[in-house]
Formats: C-alpha cells, structure tokens, sequence
C-alpha cells in the first residue's frame, strides 16, 4: 500500500492548510503573540484533517512554537528580520521564510531589493525540494545563485548565507 504524503504542490486541501497556518505564523511574527496560530490550529482541528495534513500541522506548530519562544527571549531579534529569516530556515521553516522575506522586499529599493529577492528564491529553492520537485528548485537556486554570489557582501550576517550558497550549489550540482 502506497503511503500517502503531504503535498501542498498536488493537493489542493495540503495546500489550504500550508498557506493557513503559514499566515497565522506571519501575523504571529508581526505581533510576537501566538494567538493567531494557536486559533488556526484549533480551527483546523474541527475540520478533521486527512491524517498527513493532521501530522503537517502539529510538526508546524511546534515549529513555531519554538521560533515565537527564541524570539520573546531576545528582543533584538524581533528587530532583524534577517535573524528572523534564519531562524525560519534553521527550523526548516522554507515556505514561512520565503513568506516572511516576500512581505518585506516591497519595504526595500535597490541593490537591498535584488538581494532580498535572491534569498526569497533561496528559501523557494528548500520549499521545492521538500516536496521532490527538483527540476523547479535546480531552475530557481540558479537564479538564486548568480544573485547572492555577485552580491555576498550585502547579505546581512544574520541570514548566515554561505552555507546556504553551499547548498544551492549542491542543488544544482546534483542535476
């Protein structure tokens, strides 16, 4: 028997359930109080999830439990949001990291704006690849990638970059 897997790409229920709590998260984020995931969840319990997007759910709100509390502990944090963007990515958080720097790139002009961009893609390149599809991420960790190679210097040191260049090479190496 075939075991079924969450795909917010292929499942349209997975994907109202990603971008769900991905945006209670956010709205967590811009406020630093819980309450709009820990509503989200609750709403999505009634619903009586298929059991992947059940397990999907609990993984993520630990997740974001866990990047709310480092968060309330060190109030300089919540001023970077590039050390935000790497704590998203540190608890493999690719898809609300990606939603987090896309709400901020319309706040930056410039050089800022291609840069933030490229790490966008970067995160979109990890959200592909969780879900196996490989062909879509080689194709944005490229743009990615000629971006933030040209542009290393002007990725601020709180979104740690080179292991991410790292991995985006590894990406594409791998094709």
């Amino acid at each position: 028997m075939m075991k079924i897997l969450f795909n917010p790409f292929e499942n349209r229920t997975d994907r109202d359930v990603r971008n769900y709590l991905g945006s209670a998260f956010i709205d967590a984020l811009h406020t630093g109080d819980p309450t709009p995931v820990a509503q989200a969840v609750s709403n999505l319990r009634l619903q009586k999830l298929p059991d992947p997007a059940q397990r999907y759910m609990n993984v993520r709100d630990d997740r974001y439990t866990a990047v709310l509390e480092q968060i309330s502990s060190n109030s300089l944090l919540g001023a970077d949001i590039y050390a935000i963007a790497g704590l998203l990515w540190d608890e493999s958080l690719f898809f609300e990291c990606h939603e987090w720097l896309e709400q901020n790139y319309k706040a930056v002009q410039g050089q800022e704006k291609k840069v933030l961009q490229a790490m966008i893609r970067t995160a979109g390149t990890f959200e592909l690849l969780t879900y196996n599809r490989k062909k879509a991420a080689v194709s944005v960790a490229a743009k990615a990638l000629s971006v933030l190679e040209s542009h290393i210097l002007r990725v601020p040191k709180s979104f740690n970059i080179q292991p991410k260049i790292a991995r985006l090479k590894a990406v594409i190496k791998d094709t």
